[in-house]
C-alpha cells in the first residue's frame, strides 16, 4: 500500500511543530519548566505565540510533547543500533555505547531531570505520563531485554539495570553541571563504563 504524500499545508505544520519543539528544548533546558515562557519559545522558533496554541494546548502540553518526542527519538536510536547487530555480544556492545553516549548528552539529561521534577510535583498529569510509559516500556520488559542482550549475569535483573544506569547518569551529569572541577567528563565516562560492565556483563 502506497503511503499518502503530505501536502504543503501538512509539511508546513510539521516544520512548525519541529521548530517549536527544538526551541522548547533550548528554553526548558535553560530556564526550567517554571521559568520557561511560551513567548520566548515562539521567538526562538521564528514563529508567533499563536503558532504554539495552534499546535499545543498549553505550556504543559508542549513540555510533555517535547519529552515524549525526544524519548521516542532516543528509543529509535537504540533500536537502530541493535538492528545493526546480529549477536547478543554485539547487542551488549551497542547498549554500552548508547549509555556512554547518553553520559555526554547534558541537555537531554537536564530535560529528563526537569521532567521528573515536573511529574513528581503534578500528580494530576500522571494519567498522560503513565500512558506514555506504557507505550515506551509496555509489555514484558525483562523478556524483551533478555531477548536482546541475554539473561542477567547476577542478582540484578535486566529491567532494574536498564532503569538504574540512566538514573545514575542523570545524577552524575547534574553534579558535573554544578561542580565540573570535581566531576569531570572523563570521570563520568569511566564510571559509567565500569558500572555498565558490573551490571550487564
Amino acid at each position: 500500500m502506497t503511503e499518502k504524500k503530505a501536502n504543503k499545508h501538512e509539511l508546513r505544520t510539521r516544520e512548525t511543530r519541529d521548530l517549536l519543539l527544538a526551541a522548547a528544548e533550548t528554553v526548558f533546558t535553560r530556564d526550567g519548566y517554571e521559568g520557561a515562557e511560551l513567548g520566548e519559545i515562539a521567538t526562538l522558533a521564528g514563529r508567533t505565540k499563536g503558532a504554539i496554541y495552534a499546535q499545543f494546548k498549553s505550556k504543559e502540553d508542549i513540555f510533555l510533547a517535547l519529552v515524549e518526542s525526544r524519548s521516542l527519538h532516543h528509543r529509535a536510536r537504540m533500536q537502530e543500533a541493535l538492528a545493526r547487530s546480529t549477536t547478543l555480544e554485539g547487542n551488549l556492545a551497542a547498549t554500552r555505547a548508547f549509555m556512554l553516549q547518553m553520559s555526554k548528552e547534558r541537555e537531554w539529561t537536564l530535560l529528563l531531570l526537569e521532567f521528573k521534577l515536573f511529574s513528581i510535583r503534578r500528580p494530576e498529569s500522571q494519567a498522560r505520563l503513565q500512558s506514555f510509559y506504557a507505550t515506551v516500556y509496555g509489555g514484558n520488559e525483562e523478556r524483551r531485554y533478555m531477548d536482546a542482550i541475554g539473561p542477567a549475569p547476577g542478582g540484578i535483573s535486566r529491567t532494574d539495570a536498564i532503569h538504574a544506569l540512566p538514573a545514575m547518569i542523570t545524577g552524575l551529569l547534574l553534579e558535573h553541571a554544578f561542580d565540573p572541577a570535581h566531576v569531570g567528563e572523563e570521570a563520568i565516562e569511566r564510571v559509567v563504563g565500569e558500572v555498565f560492565d558490573t551490571l550487564f556483563l
